[in-house]
């Protein structure tokens, strides 16, 4: 059975789980995995990149080299459910600072797109976030994309917002 194969055998969290132990055990998958999401070939696509999830929980490392070849592909990504998981993966992994002005147009996009998913914004809430850190004046956009969010949010996008806002509170006060 090639990884195809496998993806499209079932589609549940235990075979996820399993792709991503393969994945773990043969790095060399990995790129065959990426082709396959970055197809975005329907259901496939979208299966494959669950697996990614497993993969940063049991070896965050091994996606280093791949990260910028995820922020490169990302704004090509139409799929709701591969960018999901793709800025799952952003969010939670260290980020060569040469993206920053990528990630934070992309996530910048997402925050002011009033149709944008859940996922999609409380991610991009914490990439950018993760970004502003050490920049008061990205820290004051951010304070203000939340501003614009917080009226029209979902009761689980407030609350990410006022964790953030709280966040960068105690950054201002140190």
């Amino acid at each position: 059975m090639n990884l195809h194969q496998i993806i499209m055998a079932e589609h549940s969290r235990a075979q996820a789980v399993m792709i991503a132990d393969l994945i773990i055990q043969k790095p060399v998958l990995f790129d065959e995995l990426l082709e396959i999401i970055f197809a975005e070939e329907e259901p496939v696509s979208r299966r494959a990149a669950w697996p990614l999830r497993f993969i940063h929980e049991r070896n965050e490392h091994l996606l280093d080299t791949y990260i910028p070849k995820i922020i490169d592909k990302l704004p090509e990504i139409r799929s709701v459910a591969i960018q999901r998981n793709l800025l799952y993966i952003i969010a939670n992994s260290h980020v060569p600072e040469f993206y920053n002005g990528r990630l934070l147009e992309y996530t910048s996009k997402v925050l002011l797109n009033t149709s944008s998913s859940v996922a999609l914004l409380i991610y991009s809430v914490d990439i950018f976030f993760n970004i502003s850190k050490d920049e008061p004046d990205l820290l004051n956009e951010l304070r203000l994309i939340i501003d614009f969010l917080i009226p029209n949010a979902t009761a689980g996008v407030r609350s990410k917002c006022r964790n953030t806002l709280r966040k960068i509170d105690r950054l201002e006060r140190n």
